[in-house]
């Protein structure tokens, strides 16, 4: 029986040099190279289209915005969410559009508007939205009587205000909770002090001070319907949703 001998590295079995593997043509690697940048570029071209074509629409629905909402200041920032644009725009359907502004109320109090819409379509001569959920919210500015008034407003934290102004000359100092009923935002007083010394919150001279600090939420546009009032280190923000809605 004749030895059994191992292969040699690169060798093959029966110990003739081993073939090297079999390379594509030069011209097929190009081809494929070829073929990869074009689809690279494709994408691209795909991705800048789809960008801008966005922005357009945004645009568009914001200078359309601003054409209808007369109390807006400046012009509202509008952004269509969702992947891709341009297959939304086709269907005349987008999941999600915001729109966040300035705006002022019927007295001339400065709020911020942030308005979400979901399930936006084509519908007629306008768009529907399945919901829209708003978040109203209006500075520490713009409360009170202002900087040279006889009233000031901030953050007490915890979700309360903290309200100080002069009453008969007496410098007054108080705590307050925000309430909502029936579209109405009025102040429940939790502490309180006048000239430094403690004072029943719920005493006829506290009532006084936070009779001029209520309001009377105005009409709010789509339909909104207001849901709730808090208090953050902004202002004071009423939220609002509804259903249904109709654009024209």
């Amino acid at each position: 029986m004749l030895p059994r001998t191992t292969p040699r590295p690169g060798a093959a079995a029966d110990g003739r040099p081993a073939r090297p593997a079999a390379r594509p043509p030069r011209s097929r690697r190009r081809r494929i190279l070829t073929a990869a940048g074009l689809a690279g570029v494709l994408l691209l071209a795909l991705s800048v289209a789809d960008s801008v074509a966005r922005g357009l629409a945004e645009g568009r629905l914001a200078d359309r915005i601003g054409e209808r909402q007369t109390n807006l200041v400046g012009r509202p920032d509008v952004s269509i969410e969702g992947l891709p644009f341009l297959l939304q725009a086709a269907r005349e359907t987008y999941p999600e559009v915001r729109v966040r502004a300035d705006a002022t109320t019927d007295r001339g109090s400065r709020i911020k508007a942030d308005v979400t819409l979901d399930n936006v379509s084509r519908e007629g001569d306008g768009y529907r939205a399945d919901t829209a959920s708003a978040r109203f919210t209006a500075p520490y500015s713009s409360l009170g009587d202002g900087p040279e008034g006889d009233t000031r407003i901030s953050d007490a934290g915890n979700g309360q205000l903290l309200i100080r102004r002069s009453v008969l000359g007496a410098p007054v100092v108080l705590t307050a909770g925000v309430e909502l009923h029936d579209g109405v935002v009025s102040l429940r007083p939790t502490a309180a002090s006048v000239a430094g010394r403690s004072l029943d919150p719920g005493s006829p001279l506290i009532a006084q001070a936070l009779a001029r600090q209520t309001r009377t939420l105005p009409e709010l546009p789509l339909g909104l319907r207001p849901a709730g009032v808090s208090v953050g280190a902004d202002g004071v923000t009423v939220t609002a949703r509804a259903e249904d809605v109709r654009t024209a």
